[in-house]
């Protein structure tokens, strides 16, 4: 009975003390390996980190040695490419006034204090504004700049900067297709030093006439302009409060009445203006 129970238990212990012995074996050979994979990948590690450490100490002197010109080129080109990106989205959103750029950087000290300079230069810019076969961008921001050199000047009025070259701009304003230049040509004839009778009546048609409520506002503001300017000259001033007058009382649309309402102020200058024209 007693060899019968102990034979089975020494079968199953041989059995597991083998696989014991086959799984250490495993572990063993297993171990081996992953040891010579590791020692393997820390040797490329090793390798790797001499590549980059002389990769580090060779590399800076390599460029400024053999590419350092040619870096500085590439650098330099963009640098430049995005100066002159950034200058071209400006003068699309700004064309009125984009010449700035293109203006050498002694520009307002020569005008200033070289005549003949200032005086070529105020010279073709009107030409410009009287050129139609320019694009109307172009012959706004001629305008534009020949009203920069009268404030440069710190001058009232220039021989190029006459009535002739502010009539060339209203008369481009009747066919422009681009709404946002149309009104930026308005903004600036309503702003200017010119005090011209035709121009007051410029003014009036357009707020008797112009559909758009901004362009009444801004010949409102032009004919209020051309009042306070024109006070050293009393004929002119009283035949511009007379204009003035006569269309606030006349005015059949209330939109116009209100306009001129809101630029005048209050009744003060409705007063002002009836005292001027009966004197």
């Amino acid at each position: 009975m007693s060899n019968e129970n102990i034979a089975p238990n020494q079968v199953n212990i041989t059995q597991i003390d083998s696989q014991n012995k086959q799984s250490i074996g495993y572990l063993k050979a297993t171990e081996i390996n992953n040891d010579e994979k590791v020692s393997k990948l820390l040797g490329r590690i090793s390798k790797l980190e001499e590549r980059i450490n002389t990769f580090a100490i060779h590399t800076p002197t390599q460029l400024s040695e053999q590419n350092s010109q040619e870096f500085e080129s590439l650098i330099f080109s963009l640098i430049e490419k995005r100066k002159q990106q950034e200058i071209a989205d400006f003068k699309a959103e700004n064309p009125i006034n984009g010449f700035y750029e293109d203006l050498p950087k002694d520009y307002e000290l020569r005008i200033k204090t070289d005549f003949e300079y200032a005086n070529q230069i105020s010279n073709d810019l009107k030409q410009k504004v009287l050129n139609d076969s320019l694009s109307a961008a172009e012959r706004l921001a001629a305008m534009s700049q020949l009203q920069m050199n009268m404030f440069i000047l710190n001058k009232n009025g220039l021989e190029q900067y006459d009535y002739q070259a502010v009539e060339a701009i209203l008369d481009m304003t009747h066919n422009m297709e681009d709404k946002n230049l149309r009104f930026q040509a308005i903004e600036l004839v309503s702003r200017t030093p010119i005090i011209d009778e035709r121009l007051s009546k410029s003014f009036v048609k357009m707020l008797e006439q112009e559909p758009n409520d901004y362009v009444k506002n801004l010949a409102a503001e032009g004919l209020m302009s051309q009042y306070f300017q024109s006070e050293s000259n009393p004929i002119k001033q009283k035949q511009i409060a007379l204009n003035l007058l006569l269309l606030y009382e006349n005015a059949t649309d209330p939109k116009v009445k209100m306009i001129l309402q809101n630029v005048m102020g209050d009744e003060r200058m409705i007063k002002e203006l009836k005292q001027l024209s009966n004197g």
